[in-house]
């Protein structure tokens, strides 16, 4: 990628008049020249006193009036020769070439963050892309003061020294890993020899293919388990179980709890499937949250009195309206409660409460920062919005509470605390996953406060709908 302070300058031209040729456009600078109106005065009394020299010659004598027209004539041959290799340059024409910073414009338009970097190693010109993402301002510091990464820093060098191009993919570590792929490339602008990088970043698409890899190594390995448990009881019964009637009864009971259990992991992963095939289409629904919880714990009452667990419902008598489906609203609050009831020991309390608040930071902090002690992980956060307020459900459970290592992990797949500590419990792991990604579909917030001894509290919120 070689630039030329020649070739750039034809290049402006040509895009901005493409219907005129490089020969017709010199024609036409000659001509603006020589219009009329830029004739200096001087130039019209030199004229007028050779016009009355050459009448006054010619009334004298015909030879000298024809010495002196010969002699204008080859005057005039001789200035028209000199202007093919000298033409003064008019203000409105000229353009001075001020080095590498002439480029500013051009990296300004890439969308893509893109810096400049001379043969020094400073930062000659960058775009508001790189300057709002490596976060400086100053034009002029060393690009080692912003990135450090050594691949990147030998590219520049053998684009600046030899020429070459080159391709480096890096990653930042941080609260999210970001991947980048850098391309460095050569620039020759007139004497000057630079490097040009640009920033694409691959975050989007490595994470997608590792979360893919992950599901389908997580999927096979939950599907895998129960499978070998059937296949296991199927040659037991039809071995030693054969005539054993209790054996036989006990063995069918486990089969159906190893079949329940690979039901509700396919239920699940065809619910993920078809949340994500519309997550990025956010819902125009309108309902009732506060209608949603109250539903959901009366679905849930033969559960919660065969697992000894008392509910306790919280949720105004007034609608909260909110915007969302129902459907998929009553999935966040079921989930959650299972969850909940899980980890509740035998004559435990879990708690729904249901609540209107202000903006996305007040939602927050009413929702999920109620114990002092307590760890918290913002599993989820929308995008600040002037004007917009949430509606909250929030579910508690008495259970042993969740280490702070644990929490940033909770929304992921199959991730399930109790098989970190070799202590399964069941489920599937995917129950907080699907919260997650509904309540994203719904633009809101998921929020977890754990504290252990005490319990666990997750809070979901979406946006409340305008009333009217």
């Amino acid at each position: 990628m070689t630039f030329g302070p020649t070739a750039s300058r034809h290049l402006a031209l040509a895009t901005l008049r493409p219907s005129l040729k490089p020969g017709r456009m010199a024609m036409n600078r000659f001509e603006r020249r020589l219009r009329l109106e830029r004739i200096p005065a001087a130039a019209w009394a030199a004229a007028a006193l050779g016009a009355l020299a050459a009448v006054w010659a010619l009334t004298t004598s015909a030879t000298a009036a024809v010495l002196m027209v010969l002699a204008a004539a080859a005057a005039y041959w001789a200035m028209r020769e000199a202007r093919r290799f000298v033409i003064a340059p008019s203000r409105d024409d000229q353009t001075e070439l001020v080095g590498l910073a002439e480029l500013a414009p051009l990296l300004e338009a890439m969308p893509d963050p893109a810096l400049l970097v001379d043969s020094e190693g400073r930062i000659v010109s960058s775009n508001a892309a790189a300057r709002r993402q490596m976060h400086f301002e100053a034009r002029g510091q060393f690009l080692t003061s912003i990135l450090r990464h050594p691949d990147v820093l030998e590219a520049v060098q053998g684009a600046v020294r030899e020429g070459q191009t080159q391709s480096v993919e890096y990653e930042t570590p941080a609260q999210v890993d970001r991947h980048t792929r850098c391309y460095v490339a050569p620039v020759t602008w007139g004497a000057d020899r630079a490097a040009m990088l640009v920033f694409h970043d691959q975050t989007a698409r490595i994470s997608t293919e590792r979360m893919r890899a992950d599901f389908l190594a997580n999927a096979s390995h939950e599907l895998r388990t129960p499978l070998a448990s059937l296949t296991l009881l199927i040659e037991t019964l039809s071995g030693p179980a054969r005539d054993n009637s209790a054996d036989r009864d006990r063995f069918l009971g486990m089969m159906q709890v190893q079949a329940d259990r690979m039901r509700r992991l396919i239920d699940d992963l065809l619910s993920l499937s078809r949340i994500e095939l519309d997550e990025h289409v956010p819902p125009s629904d309108r309902a009732d949250l506060a209608a949603v919880a109250r539903e959901v714990a009366d679905s849930l009452a033969p559960l919660l009195k065969e697992r000894n667990v008392t509910l306790d419902l919280r949720a105004p008598s007034a609608p909260v309206r909110v915007v969302g489906e129902r459907f998929q609203l009553a999935q966040v609050v079921q989930n959650l409660v299972d969850n909940a009831v899980k980890y509740t020991p035998d004559g435990g309390v879990v708690r729904i409460e249901v609540g209107a608040s202000g903006d996305r930071e007040e939602v927050s902090a009413q929702a999920g920062r109620r114990w002092e002690e307590a760890g918290r992980v913002a599993l989820l956060t929308p995008a600040a919005a002037a004007n917009r307020s949430y509606a909250y459900v929030r579910v508690e459970d008495s259970g042993p509470g969740v280490a702070k290592q644990f929490l940033p992990r909770l929304g992921e797949r199959f991730f399930r605390v109790e098989r970190e500590l070799g202590n399964e419990r069941g489920g599937t792991g995917l129950g907080l996953a699907i919260v997650k990604h509904i309540v994203n579909r719904h633009r809101g917030g998921f929020l977890v406060e754990s504290q252990p001894g005490r319990g666990s509290a997750f809070a979901a919120y979406v946006e409340l709908a305008e009333e009217g």
